[in-house]
């Protein structure tokens, strides 16, 4: 790194001695816009899959959106202009802004309130209310007032948003997603409001309709079985209208706000400044709307998105042309919004061993294999396969269980090689799976391996009960196989970092669960031996994340050349007790060179104001 350094200096010498004494020489050759120093600055320039990080310099010197070097504090001094802005770190630590590999902020938007009531402060727009947090019983006594409340407001024929709480911990989650299907019915929304369209969120993407949601969702979308959630099994529009279920992503972008493009796109901005606070600056997801893309086209052609997003086409139109011109596409667009890949079904939940556990209907993870989406003859199955044969990456894709891991390798394997691709071809292909909620097991992973894949694995399901569940419904040994992280990079398999909830506060509490693996519940450890450390996490989080999203070339790492994307911590992430790593605060993070987050306290030792997410005083219910 210091012939990095020494080269920028040894340019700008030459370049004195040729034009004489000039002034305006380094200025000429531009001067950095920002320099670190007095830092810790960690590059994760490390490429191994051991435990390290790599360079740590002192100072770094950002132009133009990029890192121009990184070096000691009077070498990267030396570089500074008269307009560079000079920020003296005072000891704190710097590292690569992290980057969540199945994320959908897209969706998050709809399930807070933070993002849509900074957008939508009133009642214009959309009539939206949010349920103060409580038990399901709480809420539940909350909604009919609410909705009545929200219903004198509404103009005729305007949408109606109203919103449960799972809670900050999920603690309510089960409890709420209970009432779904029981207590909020489509009925009993008809009857209350039979001229307003109305969506009742259950705190994560899905929710309940009313008839006149209906009538609206299919001026938009005739084909209303896109709205159908994982569980259903072909459903029709009629099933699909008598149960007001399923209705998930597309309602809010695609019909709520179908003809107003400008405002879904400050929502959406909204979110992903939410997300920056916490040090998150690069997202990998489908869309799940076509106006949800256009809002972020919207975005990036106005120079206003604040973070980068990878995304995966989902359909509609699966046929070969289409496909074959989204396989020529994939890792093109811009340096905010690109394609990453593309998928169609979500891998089952279905396990190779058996359950101890009979299942609910329809809801997989069967013994011996059923509830398989991506088995021989089923509809999954065939779309997978047009995918890989017309030369498409497979990325952003759900999964769950082990069997369908095989079958998608099987479709990788099988097909590829029916479409003459030899094994570095497969292996440039970069394939991955995301989740990793029972998969993949112990000897699919040399296989993965071999195929050049790599999977995006959530810290989360270590947190809420699949872990666990994994244990009680197959046997205590079968937890390994969530979030097998250890293994993975045991055998030098890269693997990404995701939440998958709409909690990006979460994201350095996650990180320790991935180190311990403790069930919050009942305090035991599931899966010790998939147990890592702090580095193998931050590898995940940042430079195994960009190799994800196809920019391992300029995103990841705190190098010379790539994209100027960190964070600066409150605290050494590298020495504080594992204990400490959940209390990180993120005191300023930066995109392209920018600050897309500024907390009070860092601003006022700057001399500078603060920026984004912590800078709103819009009110929000309790319990958000």
């Amino acid at each position: 790194m210091k012939k990095t350094v020494t080269a920028v200096l040894g340019l700008i010498l030459c370049s004195i001695g040729g034009w004489g004494q000039r002034p305006d020489v380094a200025a000429k050759l531009g001067y950095p816009q920002m320099i670190l120093y007095n830092g810790k600055i960690v590059t994760m320039d490390d490429a191994s899959f051991e435990s390290k990080v790599g360079t740590v310099a002192q100072a770094m010197a950002v132009r133009d959106g990029k890192i121009l070097a990184t070096g000691t504090n009077t070498e990267i001094q030396a570089l500074a202009g008269p307009k560079t802005k000079v920020i003296d770190l005072k000891g704190r630590m710097v590292l690569p802004s992290f980057i969540m590999t199945h994320e959908h902020p897209t969706d998050w938007a709809f399930s807070q309130p933070q993002a849509i009531t900074h957008a939508l402060p009133n009642d214009n727009v959309i009539v939206h209310r949010w349920l103060q947090g409580g038990t399901a019983k709480e809420q539940l006594a909350q909604f009919e007032p609410t909705l009545k409340e929200a219903l004198s407001k509404a103009k005729p024929g305007q949408w109606i948003l109203i919103g449960f709480s799972q809670g900050r911990d999920y603690q309510w989650s089960k409890e709420v997603g209970a009432l779904f299907g029981k207590e909020i019915q489509k009925e009993w929304l008809d009857a209350m409001v039979p001229n307003n369209p109305v969506k009742v969120k259950n705190g994560f993407v899905g929710g309940v309709v009313n008839q006149r949601a209906v009538d609206e969702i299919l001026k938009v979308h005739p084909d209303i079985s896109i709205f159908a959630p994982p569980w259903y099994q072909n459903p029709d529009n009629a099933q699909l209208s008598k149960a007001g279920l399923g209705f998930t992503r597309p309602v809010e972008p695609d019909v709520m706000l179908k003809d107003k493009v400008p405002v879904l796109a400050e929502i959406l901005k909204n979110e992903m400044l939410r997300w920056a606070r916490y040090g998150i600056t690069t997202f990998a997801s489908s869309p799940y709307s076509i106006n949800n893309l256009t809002a972020l086209s919207y975005l990036d052609r106005r120079n206003e998105m604040p973070a980068r997003f990878a995304w995966g086409y989902e359909g509609p139109d699966y046929s070969d042309s289409t496909l074959r011109d989204i396989a020529s596409m994939t890792g093109h667009g811009t340096d905010y919004l690109w394609l990453t890949g593309a998928w169609y079904a979500t891998g089952g939940g279905c396990m190779t061993v058996p359950s101890r556990i009979l299942s609910p209907a329809g809801q997989g993870g069967g013994e011996g294999g059923s509830g398989c989406n991506f088995a021989p003859g089923s509809k999954g199955r065939e779309i997978l396969e047009r995918i890989i044969a017309t030369g498409n990456r497979v990325s952003t894709m759900h999964t769950g269980g082990d069997k369908d891991i095989d079958y998608y390798l099987d479709v990788i394997e099988q097909i590829s090689k029916k479409a003459g691709l030899t094994l570095e071809e497969i292996r440039a292909k970069r394939h991955a799976f995301d989740h990793g909620s029972g998969a993949p097991r112990p000897d699919q992973i040399l296989r993965i391996k071999n195929l050049g894949m790599m999977a995006s694995e959530n810290n989360t399901y270590l947190w809420v009960d699949t872990a666990k569940n994994q244990a009680e419904k197959y046997g205590i040994e079968y937890a390994n196989w969530t979030v097998p992280r250890k293994s993975m990079t045991d055998a030098g398999v890269m693997t990404s970092a995701e939440i998958d909830k709409p909690r990006p506060e979460k994201v350095f509490p996650m990180i320790l669960k991935g180190m311990t693996r403790v069930n919050d519940d009942d305090g035991q450890v599931y899966g010790p031996r998939e147990r890592t450390d702090r580095i193998v996490q931050l590898k995940a989080h940042t430079r195994w994340g960009a190799y994800y999203v196809l920019r391992e070339n300029l995103l990841g790492t705190l190098e010379p050349g790539k994209f100027a994307d960190f964070i600066v911590l409150d605290r050494d992430y590298l020495t504080i007790p594992d204990a400490d790593i959940p209390k990180i605060d993120v005191l300023m993070t930066v995109l392209g060179g920018k600050p897309v987050h500024l907390s009070d306290s860092l601003a006022r030792e700057l001399g500078m104001q603060p920026v984004g997410f912590s800078t709103w005083k819009d009110p929000i219910p309790p319990g958000w």
